[in-house]
This record gives C-alpha cells, sequence and structure tokens, in this order.
C-alpha cells in the first residue's frame, strides 16, 4: 500500500500520471471547467484538483484529477467556470501604455491602426493615443495569449473622432 498519495496540483498531466504510477497509484481524470472537455492529450492539461477515488477491484488506489487544459488558469473549485481576464479599458492612454495594460492580462498581440482614414500611422506611433478598441472594456478574453486588440489610434495633437474611420481634415465641400 502506497505510503499517501503524492500532490500533484500544478503538474502538468502526462507529468502527474508518471508520478502517480511511481507512487502505486492509478489515475482517472475530468474537466475541472464546467466544460466536460475530453483530454486526449496529456501535455495539454494541468492537475488543478485532486482527490482519492478508492480503489478498482481490490488493485490500486485510484487519484481523481480535475485537469483544465495548460493556458487556462484554475478554476476556484471543481467544475466551475475558468477566470479569464477581462479586456481593460484602454481608451486615452497612449500607445505604449495600452500595450503595458493589456501585457498585464496577457494579451500579447497588439495591432494599431490609425483612427483617421486621411492620416497615415507613423513607423513609431508609441506617443499616438487609443480611442477605440476591440475586444471592448470588460469583454471576457478566453486564450488571452492568442487573442488581438485592435487599436484605433490619434496622433497626440489630434482629438480623437466620435466614430472610427473619420477623417480628420474633411474635404472642402464643391
Amino acid at each position: 500500500m502506497p505510503a499517501g498519495p503524492p500532490q500533484l496540483v500544478g503538474k502538468v498531466l502526462r507529468e502527474a500520471q508518471g508520478v502517480a504510477d511511481g507512487a502505486g497509484y492509478d489515475v482517472v481524470t475530468h474537466d475541472a471547467s464546467d466544460r466536460d472537455d475530453g483530454q486526449w492529450d496529456a501535455d495539454g492539461w494541468k492537475v488543478c484538483f485532486q482527490t482519492a477515488g478508492g480503489q478498482r477491484g481490490g488493485g490500486r488506489p485510484v487519484l481523481d484529477l480535475g485537469v483544465v487544459r495548460v493556458d487556462s488558469p484554475c478554476p476556484a473549485a471543481d467544475g466551475e467556470a475558468v477566470p479569464w481576464p477581462v479586456m481593460p479599458g484602454v481608451a486615452g492612454a497612449s500607445l505604449v501604455r495600452a500595450g503595458e495594460m493589456l501585457e498585464a492580462v496577457g494579451v500579447r498581440k497588439v495591432r494599431p491602426e490609425s483612427v483617421y482614414t486621411d492620416v497615415v500611422l507613423p513607423a513609431d506611433p508609441s506617443t499616438w493615443r487609443v480611442c477605440f478598441q476591440e475586444p471592448a472594456p470588460g469583454e471576457e478574453v478566453e486564450n488571452p495569449q492568442y487573442a488581438t486588440a485592435y487599436l484605433k489610434l490619434a496622433p497626440p495633437d489630434a482629438a480623437c473622432p466620435e466614430e472610427p474611420y473619420a477623417r480628420l481634415r474633411p474635404e472642402p465641400a464643391s
């Protein structure tokens, strides 16, 4: 009989299975989120919860592991939704500051564009201000490491228009 179950929380599923087997335990797994996804790739999942699962027909003791995808945060409790971060509101911030705010929630890809159709974005728009963003502030960002934030920027010396794709210098009336 094993001395006691190994602590597997935080480990990638494949490693957890190996450690459990070496300690004399069989493993069963389930999706620890509210989704019920299958765990076909042991390298793509990590352990969030573990409980003793009894024994199989008098054989080895069983550990039941609640797992989520490796890139996901663990839910607060087994079976709850994954707590994805929400998109921060970056309107009014410089592109540099907006990038820092987005990086803080895990968003790595930022696509800056000029908010004005008649103004070209410079090679270095770091001092330009964000006027509009997509995803919207407060929107949940599932898998932020793969998300792209689209930011519409205005030059430092121009105000933000009421909506994107405006002209800074309206064409003269004929």
